[in-house]
């Protein structure tokens, strides 16, 4: 067959890794389109026996991936993607720099830190027009769905105290996110399923007191943790927030969404909120909330509810780099915000509308987007 001896001798020009591989030259087809893979339909991922996979279409080797787990042959009938070493998303396989990874888990989209959305904004203010050349500013829509109303659940996994003030603070945040500026900022979207609204719906809290992951949460974890507090009957147009009383020890990031599937079938979005009192690149120094701890996670989450509106599955809207509607804002903040009788600090998040008619507030970059 031309399309195995091509990936045959491509395959054994690359140094083999310690793994647990599948056979050399096994090749597995992608059979349809997963909402959120970067696989597509015809690919063909040809496995070189020592821990690699190579992704063809048509005759043309794409990228070698890295499979140290075998995904390739436990998953054969699942939904499979692209990572980077993270298991962040890897928007552009053609033009990433580091290695790639396959993945029978959907990728995490996180939200970096302070620090290193500064380093990006000062890089792409380098090339003077606030994005690299030939990037593109404005979001567009990647043919997936989007949340055309949204319920919210918070779920305190490990050492919470039940009185804690960040779940009272959160429970109002939630209960008032519906009627606020910030979910009406998301309403020029569409998506396959139709058009995004502020309507909003908060579920409530649980807590889970059996002990959290000391380490970050996998997307697998994150969608186990979700599926078991929901009994395997998420509501679809969820998102679960969960949020852990350990630290993630990271360096890089603040939170992350990203969606799964559980052992049912049902599909569900969750997001990962990590302990983060006390983490300076994470903390938006409020002058209106004292608790640092609480104005923290309210920053993340509002900036990852947002996200998760408007590309809750991985192919909803984000620009030619990758950045979701919150990514093009982060750490970016203007005046103050009232959500559920409360004031709070909140980073903006990206309107196309509002950059197409220069009505928006600047990001870091210099671009004038932004909204609350």
């Amino acid at each position: 067959m031309t399309r195995l001896t091509l990936a045959s001798a491509i395959l054994a020009s690359f140094c083999s890794i310690t793994a647990v591989a599948a056979p050399r030259y096994q090749t597995q087809f992608v059979q349809r389109d997963f909402e959120g893979s970067q696989l597509l339909r015809g690919d063909a991922l040809v496995a070189d026996g020592a821990g690699k996979v190579g992704l063809y279409r048509g005759n043309v080797l794409v990228a070698m991936l890295h499979d140290p787990e075998d995904v390739l042959s436990q998953h054969a009938n699942a939904p499979l993607y692209v990572t980077d070493a993270e298991g962040k998303a890897v928007r552009d396989i053609g033009t990433f720099a580091g290695d790639l990874f396959i993945s029978a888990d959907a990728p995490q989209i996180v939200l970096p830190n302070r620090d290193a959305v500064a380093a990006r904004a000062l890089h792409a203010q380098s090339f003077g027009a606030g994005k690299p050349g030939g990037s593109s500013t404005l979001m567009t829509a990647h043919g997936g769905t989007v949340l055309t109303s949204n319920t919210t659940m918070a779920i305190y996994w490990g050492a919470w105290n039940t009185n804690d003030p960040i779940v009272a603070g959160l429970d109002k945040f939630f209960g008032g996110w519906g009627t606020s500026g910030m979910a009406k900022d998301s309403t020029e979207y569409a998506g396959t399923n139709g058009q995004v609204t502020a309507s909003s719906s908060y579920s409530g809290h649980v807590f889970d007191a059996s002990a959290a992951p000391g380490k970050a949460l996998s997307t697998s974890q994150a969608v186990g943790e979700a599926c078991k507090i929901t009994n395997n009957n998420p509501v679809s147009n969820a998102v679960y927030f969960i949020y852990t009383s350990t630290g993630a020890g990271h360096v890089n990031y603040c939170a992350w969404h990203s969606w799964g599937t559980c052992s049912n079938g049902a599909q569900i979005q969750v997001a990962y909120m990590p302990n983060i009192t006390g983490i300076a690149g994470c903390d938006p120094v409020s002058d209106v909330t004292s608790n640092e701890g609480l104005a923290a996670l309210a920053n993340v989450t509002s900036h990852e509810l947002s996200e998760a509106i408007t590309d809750p599955r991985g192919a909803g809207w984000f620009d030619s780099s990758g950045a979701e509607n919150g990514d093009k804002c982060a750490w970016s903040f203007n005046n103050n915000v009232n959500i559920g009788g409360a004031s709070w600090k909140l980073q903006m998040e990206w309107s196309n509308k509002a950059y197409s008619a220069g009505t928006g507030f600047l990001n870091r970059s210099g671009e004038a987007g932004c909204l609350q």
